[in-house]
């Protein structure tokens, strides 16, 4: 039997991977990852049954009135429910009624019933965890009440809450427990220590989605149609859920939004039921990367590569078992960093492996990837027959792009200096086209031309090449604002997109040819990347490129234009960017531009001209707002035929 050797080397590797990505870990790098997959691992369990919503719902302000409601019927309601064990009323008064003595009514049904908990609205300093202001109801009423809890709910980043903060330090000094939570201790749930993140807040074991309390409408509770009898030894939490009140969240554990009040019912659900979620401590989790890297560099090296995947594999899968069965018990472990920690380790220890046997090749190929994209190269590797002439058709998308102004900016410029500087320019755009998938077609001065979905086949060849050319749009500000191209210059690029069937393949002499592609789509984005000087934008796209688009890419509808060359009409868009990058006052403006040219579209050029001033007026470096400004200028003197069908003829390229 062949004595096994292990190899040191692998091992280290490993254990570099494991350090690193545990690193990774203890920074938080993927956190916000973690958070989101784990959003999917929480397990429904059954409420308290003695937990009871009532609603001030959309049917409650139709029966009873606008709100706010006055204090006679907020007193009416308290009698009500007051039979219950707790009112948690999630309704503040922080202002004194003109007449005193409906305060003191309103304070007499609330002492009455002994159990009424109130709460404390709460503001942050701009670091999201000093406590700012509270807002209490006034003495009169707060001084009836059983507690005051706060009402704080702070969402993650991503905008969803998981976690909720507990006992809070109001500037005042005064210490609030939260509102869920003073609602419990009220009830009788032990005062326990809870896992608390640095912030103090508890990651909150939600019951399930939305619904999962019992619920009741406060208009029945006022009209007598839900007796309050059978509120008798109930846990009641009122709170508003009507869409005008606005206060709906995000939660992990459904994409319909959960009203603030069943938040907080929540909370108490969890301290009543001792359910607890939790978060695996950072440094069990580096340990967990560290030991799954390890166990990689010392299996794989002894093992062939399909069996070294199946059992890493093997290893992945057990792990996401382990994930489900913790989380079952309301423990998250990590998912990103252990995962990426095996991969890691597998693949560069796998790489280590082959690296002596394949070096020359590797070189070649390094050397032939400064020429050619990869996915040409890895097309042509697998497939030695297209390197033969010819070509195919396919639906693909192709892109454009041309510095502005550079002819002027080089005449200033010594040829070796301007050489280095485009040549990083250049490598620049590149390396996005790459990233992107893209193959690189040519360069033309300082022009590139680049197109997606050939060699291999790519439904998302056109969002691929809008993201890059978004991409290097980005890049040039960035050049510009580290002076790349001098102190005081910034440069800016036209980049034109054009989606359709077009020929591609192998194209020349046998002597020397080109992976190209031609046609009247490949012509058409030439032309839109002319155009972009005429409407003064930096990415234009045709309506083909567009189709299909995930709405985190924001396009702003343009023109019908006929260019040059061109029978058909074309609809233009401006690529202007992705959703949550935008400003407010950029929605705005596209907003006010759409309402604009669809007066200009309907023939309304008195309209259009009024619009589109008034849009200029706000934004007056929208260079597209200036052309259909100046354009119904136009035709409020010179009318269209009465045939025009608002197509813009292009007579030059």
């Amino acid at each position: 039997m062949k004595k096994l050797k292990l190899d040191k080397k692998p091992v280290l590797i490993a254990l570099a991977c494991g350090l690193v990505v545990g690193v990774f870990l203890l920074a938080g790098l993927f956190a916000t990852t973690d958070r989101m997959i784990h959003d999917h691992l929480y397990f429904g369990r059954r409420p308290q049954a003695d937990i009871v919503i009532v609603a001030i719902d959309d049917s409650s302000l139709q029966n009873v009135g606008r709100w706010p409601w006055d204090r006679p019927t907020m007193a009416k309601l308290v009698t009500s429910l007051s039979a219950a064990k707790i009112i948690g009323l999630d309704v503040n008064f922080p202002s004194a009624s003109a007449d005193p003595s409906v305060d003191q009514a309103f304070a007499g049904a609330i002492a009455a019933s002994r159990n009424v908990i109130l709460p404390v609205d709460v503001t942050y300093l701009s670091d999201g965890r000093t406590v700012a202001t509270t807002t209490a109801p006034i003495p009169v009423i707060a001084d009836a009440s059983a507690a005051l809890g706060h009402t704080s709910i702070t969402p993650d980043a991503d905008g969803v809450v998981r976690r909720l903060p507990l006992t809070i330090k109001a500037a005042s000094g005064n210490y609030y427990n939260a509102f869920g939570e003073q609602v419990a201790l009220s009830a009788g749930a032990r005062q326990v220590d809870r896992p608390l993140d640095a912030a103090g807040k508890m990651l909150l074991p939600y019951v399930g989605a939305p619904g999962k309390f019992r619920t009741v409408s406060a208009a029945d509770v006022l009209s007598g149609a839900v007796p309050p009898e059978s509120f008798r030894n109930d846990i009641v939490l009122v709170g508003g859920t009507a869409a005008s009140f606005h206060d709906a969240y995000r939660v992990p554990v459904s994409s319909s939004l959960m009203s603030g009040i069943e938040i907080h019912a929540n909370l108490a659900d969890a301290l009543l039921s001792g359910a607890v979620a939790n978060d695996l401590p950072v440094g069990w989790g580096a340990l967990i990367c560290l030991l799954l890297a390890l166990a990689v560099g010392v299996a794989i090296p002894l093992m062939r590569v399909r069996t070294g995947l199946i059992v890493a594999g093997g290893a992945v899968v057990a792990y996401g078992l382990a994930l489900v069965i913790c989380a079952g018990f309301g423990l998250f472990l990590p998912v990103v960093d252990p995962l990426l920690a095996a991969v890691a380790a597998y693949v560069v220890v796998t790489v280590y492996r082959y690296v002596a046997a394949n070096r020359e090749r590797q070189e070649l190929r390094t050397a032939f990837e400064k020429y050619v994209a990869p996915s040409v190269i890895n097309s042509v590797m697998a497939n030695p027959d297209k390197l033969a002439l010819g070509g195919e058709r396919r639906r693909m998308t192709v892109l454009f792009s041309d510095l502005r102004g550079f002819t002027a900016f080089s005449e200033h410029r010594d040829a070796v200096e301007l050489i280095g500087i485009l040549n990083g320019y250049l490598n620049a755009m590149t390396d996005i086209i790459f990233e992107e998938q893209g193959v690189l077609d040519k360069y033309m001065g300082d022009a590139v031309m680049a197109f997606w979905g050939a060699p291999i086949e790519d439904k998302k060849h056109a969002e691929r090449a809008i993201r890059a050319a978004l991409r290097m749009r980005d890049r040039i500000v960035e050049m510009n604002r580290a002076s790349y191209f001098g102190a005081g210059i910034g440069l800016r690029a036209g980049i034109g997109i054009s989606t359709g069937e077009m020929v591609v393949g192998n194209m020349g002499s046998h002597r020397h040819f080109d992976y190209t592609v031609i046609g009247d789509t490949v012509n058409l984005g030439s032309r839109i990347e002319g155009m972009t000087k005429v409407y003064g934008v930096e990415i234009l796209a045709s309506e083909e490129s567009v189709k299909g688009l995930p709405k985190e890419f924001v396009v702003r509808q343009l023109d019908r234009v006929a260019v040059k060359g061109k029978k058909e009409p074309v609809r233009l868009y401006e690529i202007v960017g992705m959703a949550d990058a935008l400003a407010p006052e950029a929605h705005d403006r596209l907003d006010r531009f759409a309402r604009a040219l669809a007066l200009y579209e309907a023939d309304d050029f008195h309209g259009a001209s009024y619009a589109f001033a008034d849009l200029l007026a706000l934004y007056p470096n929208d260079e597209p707002s200036r052309v259909f400004w100046e354009r119904s200028n136009h035709f409020l003197d010179a009318p269209p035929a009465p045939d025009w069908n608002g197509v813009w003829v292009m007579e030059t390229k």
